[in-house]
């Protein structure tokens, strides 16, 4: 009796003659174990064409073994370009314009003797002796301050009052 998977024993294993009579027999010797290469073919190809037999190129002994990979500069690079355009931004924009950083004070010389010339010239309260100003006082509009003056031997006191953020001010009369 036959089976239906075919003839006894199972199909032949590669490289194995079938069992019976057929085109095989006589013509072609066994060599070898059953999954060796008979004499007279090619090697069996395994994967793409031109491999063989073995691993792929890239597997196998002599191949690098797969570890860290190694991390790209590219970040680091850019994160360090937009750092330094912050920075630069932040100092253009502190120092030059509109200067948050710069705080622009009256040379305190300047201003005693600007009172000086309004009180002789344009008060025309005759000789004034001496005028003391503070110094370091901003450079911002309606602020406020007030200098010690000598007129005629008597002390006084005169507001100077800032006009606006160039440096204009304006002299009070002295009380």
């Amino acid at each position: 009796m036959s089976s239906p998977y075919g003839p006894p024993g199972g199909p032949p294993q590669w490289g194995q003659r079938p069992p019976g009579p057929g085109p095989y027999q006589g013509g072609v010797p066994q060599a070898g174990p059953a999954y060796g290469r008979q004499p007279g073919y090619p090697a069996p190809s395994y994967g793409a064409p031109g491999y063989g037999y073995g691993p792929p190129p890239g597997f196998g002994p002599g191949a690098p073994v797969p570890g860290k990979k190694k991390r790209s500069a590219l970040p680091w690079v850019l994160s360090s370009a937009v750092l330094v355009v912050v920075a630069a931004v932040v100092l253009v924009l502190g120092f030059v314009t509109p200067g948050w950083f710069v705080r622009t004070v009256f040379d305190a010389a300047s201003v005693e003797q600007g009172v000086q010339q309004t009180l002789e010239g344009s008060y025309r309260l005759g000789a004034v002796e001496s005028v003391t100003c503070p110094s370091g006082q901003a450079v911002r509009a309606q602020t406020r301050f007030d200098c010690q003056v000598s007129v005629n031997g008597a002390e006084k006191t005169v507001t100077v009052t800032v006009k606006n953020d160039k440096g204009v001010y304006e002299v009070g009369h002295p009380r």
